[in-house]
């Protein structure tokens, strides 16, 4: 008895990519370290584009809105993560790690990725 996940993979990948750029834009503007590059709020802006678009002519059924939010997050804290273990002066990125594989699993499970096996029953008594 297994049951198929109907999640679509591009919004949540379009999320990803939200979250990545969206603080990728802020901690460009907010932290002293990093230089200015237009790239990060040109990507952004795209992402953000063709995600709402991809909501307006696609319906987002079952855990789909769910599981978009969870690779929106992951994106947010990973890209935290990363920036902290670049400069470590601005602090531990031990709560940003933790977050991110918390909310990998978390999606992994929703998505059916890391689903357990299910032993087939065949009416076969030994």
């Amino acid at each position: 008895m297994s049951v198929t996940k109907n999640i679509r993979r591009k919004p949540i990948l379009l999320a990803l990519l939200v979250g990545l750029c969206g603080n990728g834009t802020l901690a460009m503007l907010s932290v002293s370290q990093l230089t200015f590059s237009i790239f990060p709020i040109i990507a952004l802006v795209l992402a953000a584009r063709m995600l709402y678009r991809e909501y307006l002519t696609v319906p987002m059924e079952g855990d789909t809105p769910l599981c978009t939010l969870l690779a929106f997050l992951i994106g947010v804290f990973a890209y935290s993560a990363v920036l902290r273990t670049e400069f470590p002066e601005m602090g531990t990125n031990f709560f940003s790690v933790m977050v991110s594989l918390v909310l990998v699993i978390w999606l992994a499970l929703k998505m059916g990725v890391a689903a357990r096996p299910v032993a087939a029953e065949d009416g076969v008594k030994s």
